[in-house]
């Protein structure tokens, strides 16, 4: 059973002074937590946590990550307001949005976040609203069931967001030839899973992605695991990664480049 982090005399003391409702935050938990991810990472000089805003919209909490190493993604331009606020570096910002408004690429622009594309259709909508940036990341749903083993973790093919492979490739042809220099690969597949599982299996499907992307198109150079976890991707790294992932049976067979 999980450990309270604070026993019952210290909630009758906070209780005694603070009115109810309210939201408690575990500050030593959390900073632990950003340490252990950042130090299980620590071989790969290229990683960084992103901290999906939605999920907890505080800027005490959103300033604790950042001081911890952490990026942000943010689904909004209120998200990407806060983080600009905060200080957080551009290169710390991410923008993945749904329905997105011309204002809100124009604003994400203006701070040189990265810019998480939804639709095939929003690469001429960005270029019309705010002009295309050197850097554009692409969202790939692949369609189908996502499943573990036997066991089916959801339905990507019921999802909206996202393009198909050929989407996936138009899109990037499109980006060159239009003079976007370095590009990125994201992809969010399932909710609230549990299993140990479903991040290696997930970057496997991206890396042997993200290889065939390279023979026909463009290098990418940015690798986004959920919301979570961005990588920075070079030569080298990927051909280890997936070594790695075919030692653990994650890829059967791919020829590395």
């Amino acid at each position: 059973m999980k450990t309270p982090f604070v026993s019952k005399e210290q909630l009758d003391k906070i209780t005694a002074q603070f009115p109810t409702p309210f939201h408690l935050y575990d500050e030593k938990g959390i900073r632990k937590t950003a340490r252990a991810v950042n130090k299980a990472f620590a071989w790969n000089s290229g990683f960084k946590e992103f901290f999906a805003v939605k999920a907890t919209p505080n800027p005490t909490i959103l300033k604790i990550l950042q001081e911890e190493g952490c990026g942000v993604d943010c689904a909004t331009d209120v998200e990407l307001k806060m983080a600009d606020k905060l200080g957080f570096d551009s290169s710390a910002i991410s923008f993945t949005s749904n329905d997105t408004q011309a204002s809100e690429f124009v604003f994400a622009r203006s701070i040189d976040a990265t810019i998480n594309l939804d639709a095939y259709e929003h690469i001429a909508f960005l270029e019309e609203a705010a002009g295309l940036p050197e850097t554009v990341s692409l969202r790939f749903n692949p369609g189908g069931v996502f499943s573990l083993g036997t066991d089916i973790m959801d339905h990507p093919e019921e999802s909206k967001f996202g393009m198909t492979k050929e989407q996936l490739f138009q899109g990037y042809k499109d980006l060159k030839e239009k003079g976007v220099r370095s590009f990125g690969l994201h992809a969010f597949l399932a909710s609230n899973t549990v299993t140990n599982d479903y991040y290696p299996t997930l970057a496997a499907q991206l890396f042997e992605l993200a290889v065939e992307i390279k023979i026909n198109w463009v290098s990418v150079l940015i690798l986004s695991i959920c919301q979570a976890v961005l990588v920075l991707i070079t030569q080298q790294l990927m051909n280890k990664i997936i070594l790695l992932l075919l030692e653990k049976g994650f890829i059967k067979n791919l020829m590395i480049f």
